[in-house]
């Protein structure tokens, strides 16, 4: 028997202790008898064994006055949810019948409920229960969190051990964490306020990114199914932030349980709150079906994948482009002095790219089937303007074609821009150049780089063997040798 336990026989006004039922890190809950109504209850007092003891009697005190103000929110905090649960009633979620404070903690009443946890039960199983029998449990679990939900309220601590089956087979979920959470917050402790095989990242530090909400009691609900299947806990959220080695549901086979439940379960499970359904109704629209595409990308996004033949289309469609453009280029040069007007250049140019357009557009080809079509042959190099052989090369019909200056003055008249040519240096400029070039020291030959190109420019110059004793290298080495220094 635990020391700060009440012992049995005790009386608080008309309940009487009759035995500890079970002791945690936040309190004691008894099995007590309650004579004015003549039946068996559950009290909880609460206990935090961290913050608070008791020597004798039965009040409670606090360890340090360093503790004071947390025990002080943390009872408060206990008064509010059994105020919270009183408010409620829902076959699923346990009921107060009141609740009071005294003897510096508070206390709240319950029926005591008759049947063994999940854990319990789950020990017992030889084998993974049937969907049937994990949609009993599921449902009548989710009806109570939605009835939570909608008032903002979340549950924060579902887990194996908090949830009795009743003799009905009715589950019951107990006791929120609401004073877990306060108090965790607020010590540090957080070990010993989660269950870290259940709760979910945003539980160990809130943040703006990682923001509590009815996705938080969803994480802990998948755990507890993922528990169910495979009869150990999943890993903890936080190993799989980093690494998530957790097999997907969905991806297993478990005899008597569709994919689309384990795949709902999945998205649940998904380690960033943004990545999980966002309500009770999205999970189960999930489990009813009708989200299973979006619960399986949610769940285990994958990498998309590149369509069959992607690379051999931009192959055919660059070869084909720049094959048949140097076919018109060679068309065009191999008459020197004979140059097609700009009205038809353009037109050139349209439907040397055409083909390449065509099979950009055409349905994607595998690898295997690519082929690129024989480009056009031009007419100046067909066969039929070929001379045979041993005879003269006839001229090739067609109109007298205007001669190279001539067309580049028609050209320019009709407004398109030319390059101007550039006059040829004398040999005297080329040498100026040169000497000007070599006049410079690293630093000027660097200008033209940015500032962290520079400095790497300038010391590979100050390597050759030219500017080995060129002042700006020697300063430049001094100036490091000091950093250095």
């Amino acid at each position: 028997m635990n020391r700060s336990a009440l012992a049995p026989g005790t009386r608080l006004g008309e309940l009487e202790i009759l035995r500890v039922l079970a002791i945690g890190g936040f309190g004691i809950v008894y099995l007590a008898r309650d004579h004015t109504l003549d039946r068996e209850v559950a009290l909880k007092e609460f206990l935090p064994w961290r913050l608070a003891s008791r020597a004798s009697g039965k009040r409670v005190t606090v360890r340090s006055s360093a503790d004071a103000e947390t025990f002080a929110l943390g009872l408060k905090s206990f008064v509010n949810e059994a105020r919270l649960l009183a408010r409620f009633s829902h076959p699923a979620m346990v009921k107060v019948y009141r609740f009071w404070e005294a003897n510096g903690t508070a206390y709240m009443v319950m029926p005591y409920l008759r049947g063994p946890t999940l854990k319990a039960v789950r020990s017992s199983m030889s084998e993974a229960p049937t969907e049937a029998w994990l949609r009993s449990v599921v449902e009548p679990l989710l009806d109570a969190l939605a009835m939570l939900h909608a008032e903002g309220i979340y549950h924060r601590d579902i887990a194996p051990d908090n949830v009795v089956l009743t003799g009905a087979g009715l589950p019951v979920l107990l006791d929120f964490g609401a004073a877990r959470h306060l108090i965790g917050d607020r010590t540090q402790s957080l070990t010993a306020v989660l269950k870290p095989n259940f709760a979910p990242i945003e539980q160990y530090a809130e943040s703006k990114q990682l923001r509590q909400g009815p996705w938080t009691d969803l994480y802990a609900l998948g755990a507890l199914v993922a528990y169910l299947l495979d009869g150990v806990p999943p890993p903890a959220s936080t190993a799989r932030a980093i690494h998530d080695e957790m097999e997907a549901l969905g991806e297993r086979r478990i005899a008597d349980v569709s994919p689309a439940f384990l795949s709902a379960f999945d998205w649940a499970l998904a380690v960033r709150p943004q990545d999980r359904p966002q309500s009770v109704a999205e999970l189960r629209s999930a489990l009813s079906g009708r989200m299973v595409e979006k619960t399986i990308q949610m769940a285990r996004p994958a990498t998309p994948a590149r369509p069959v033949g992607f690379r051999p289309r931009i192959a055919a469609a660059a070869s084909l482009g720049l094959v048949t453009l140097a076919v018109a280029l060679a068309a065009w040069w191999s008459a020197p002095g004979k140059v097609a007007p700009a009205a038809s250049a353009s037109t050139s140019a349209s439907a040397a790219f055409e083909p390449a357009a065509h099979v950009a557009a055409a349905p994607l080809p595998s690898a295997e089937t690519v082929s690129f079509p024989t480009p056009p042959v031009p007419v100046a190099l067909s066969s039929s303007a070929l001379p045979a052989d041993g005879a003269e090369a006839a001229p090739a019909p067609g109109p007298k074609l205007r001669s190279r200056p001539e067309s580049i003055a028609r050209v320019r008249e009709s407004g398109m821009k030319t390059r101007a040519p550039v006059p040829a240096k004398s040999s005297h400029e080329r040498k100026v150049r040169r000497i000007q070039v070599a006049s410079k020291g690293p630093m000027e030959l660097c200008a033209a780089h940015n500032f962290f190109m520079r400095a790497f420019c300038v010391r590979r110059r100050c390597d050759e063997p030219r500017f080995k004793t060129h002042p700006q290298c020697v300063q430049t080495r001094q100036a490091e040798a000091r950093r250095h220094d």
